[in-house]
């Protein structure tokens, strides 16, 4: 029995001993561990710009931007579906939505119970050295004694935890609701980077149109401007002009040159920007069918009104911020649950087997086992906490109160790009008709006064005067295409019918 006590005793320290040594080994290696770097050192860990360039590259070649038929000529529609596929925000967006679609399903995790398998095995020395004194008939007499033992053992453990949650005054619920609010938020900007790409290769392409037409336009006024040079240098020549107004035509076709190159290279930039809308590199040989602007409806087919309510009804990104509200409504409801107790069920089977040598005593090895499975009933109540829960409620109900004013913000916004972009429509339809009034007019005077020059009876101010008109009225006939297309455009993305 003596020997028992002894074993149990020597057991006892061993773990003692063990753990011991273990928690100074660990506080030793954390503390040698531990240091300040140096600048240098601290340089060493940021990665360098050339590092990141690399990776950039290699990321870039997992995209392929070889996409673009250099001998097709892409329609508007072409090209809208083009962008829809190969723009990296139709990517990103589609990303946060299966993240979004994702949390939806953790939080409804939350109403399983959680099974948790827990293993360890491990193994090492122990030794003691033991001090004590002795009773003779019933006196303690202090005995200095010296008892030292060692040896090795190995511990074995093993368990499984469950706990389900009984009753949590709605958390769970809040979060899940959260949770879908937010994924149709997501989803519904995705619906929403969709129309606004739509918007932007259309705004994008009727720019492009417009600049090509400049470029006739321009084209048209070079080619008017080098007769009038031709017909006022052979007059000059018969000795019928002076030198003035020959230099005056030279201005003029210079002048006419340099817009001709001006045009040009808008309509370049132009189509830059219609490459980085679709997603392809500036290399990629693009050409885009001309459009006709006669065969664009230039009427508004429906009254303000209803361009109003179309906003408001179905308008995704709009729709977005009013579910990012509900959401952010649901989370301030958890966030208040959250302060409340928590009742849950918590069950544990657990095995555990020790084995170990003793060195110096009677008894040369030991070993034991232990089994346990029990179960109970748990609360849990944040009590106390330093104010972290009233703060966490105070955060979350100022981010509902800033969701419903980006609600408030998104609608005044749509609403005001409704009134704008039908304004715009119906003042550009309006400006078309006298557009194309003040085209045929200075057309017709332009050619008048050129067959008068020729005959002598006209200046040449008059003839560059005319020109000029001429040119600008041409360039304001397309202007007012292409205000027409944006803005009925316009008018469609900002009441969600793109």
């Amino acid at each position: 029995m003596s020997i028992f006590r002894f074993s149990s005793a020597m057991a006892a320290a061993m773990i003692w001993t063990a753990f011991n040594t273990t928690l100074n080994a660990s506080s030793r290696e954390t503390s040698d561990s531990v240091s300040i770097p140096s600048s240098k050192d601290k340089q060493a860990t940021i990665s360098s710009s050339a590092e990141m360039t690399r990776q950039m590259e290699l990321m870039a070649k997992l995209h392929d931007y070889s996409f673009i038929d250099r001998n097709k000529k892409y329609t508007l529609p072409e090209l809208v579906d083009l962008a829809q596929r190969h723009n990296p925000s139709t990517r990103i967006s589609w990303e946060t939505a299966v993240q979004a679609a994702a949390s939806t399903g953790m939080t409804e995790a939350q109403f399983y119970p959680t099974l948790t398998v827990t293993s360890s095995y491990g193994g090492g020395y122990w030794s003691q050295d033991l001090t004590g004194a002795k009773s003779q008939s019933g006196i303690v007499v202090p005995v200095n004694f010296n008892d030292r033992a060692s040896g090795n053992y190995s511990n074995l453990s093993a368990g499984v935890n469950l706990r389900y949650i009984l009753f949590d005054f709605g958390q769970r619920i809040a979060n899940t609701k959260a949770a879908k609010r937010t994924q149709t938020a997501a989803n519904l900007s995705f619906n929403a980077t969709h129309q606004q790409i739509t918007f932007l290769v259309t705004k994008a392409y009727y720019t492009l149109e417009t600049d090509r037409r400049l470029i006739e336009t321009a084209e048209v006024s070079a080619k008017s401007a080098e007769d009038v040079l031709g017909s006022t240098q052979a007059k000059y020549d018969q000795g019928l002009l002076t030198e003035p107004i020959l230099l005056q035509a030279k201005q003029a076709r210079a002048q006419a040159a340099f817009d001709l190159v001006n045009a040009r290279s808008n309509w370049e930039v132009a189509m830059l920007n219609l490459v980085q809308v679709i997603g392809a590199e500036p290399e990629c040989g693009l050409q885009v069918a001309n459009y006709d602007f006669s065969r664009l409806d230039s009427r508004l087919q429906a009254p303000l009104d209803q361009f109003v309510q179309a906003a408001l009804k179905q308008k995704p990104d709009l729709l977005a911020k009013v579910a990012q509200a509900q959401a952010a409504e649901q989370s301030l409801r958890a966030t208040k649950a959250g302060t409340l107790p928590q009742f849950s069920i918590k069950g544990v089977q657990s095995y555990q087997n020790f084995n170990t040598t003793i060195n110096g005593a009677e008894i040369r090895d030991i070993g034991l086992s232990f089994q346990n499975y029990g179960g109970s009933v748990n609360v849990e109540w944040p009590f106390f906490d330093g104010g972290l829960n009233r703060n966490k409620v105070k955060q979350a109900a100022s981010s509902w109160r800033e969701a419903n004013e980006a609600v408030l913000q998104a609608r005044e916004e749509a609403l005001a790009t409704v009134w704008r972009s039908y304004t715009t429509a119906k003042s550009s339809i309006e400006r078309k008709q006298s557009a194309d009034d003040l085209l045929k007019a200075s057309q017709s005077s332009y050619d008048a006064l050129l067959a008068s020059f020729d005959l002598g009876r006209t200046s040449i101010q008059d003839v560059l005067s005319a020109r000029s008109s001429l040119a600008k009225a041409m360039a304001t006939r397309a202007e007012c295409d292409q205000s027409i297309a944006a803005s009925l455009a316009t008018l469609a993305y900002a009441s969600g019918q793109l």
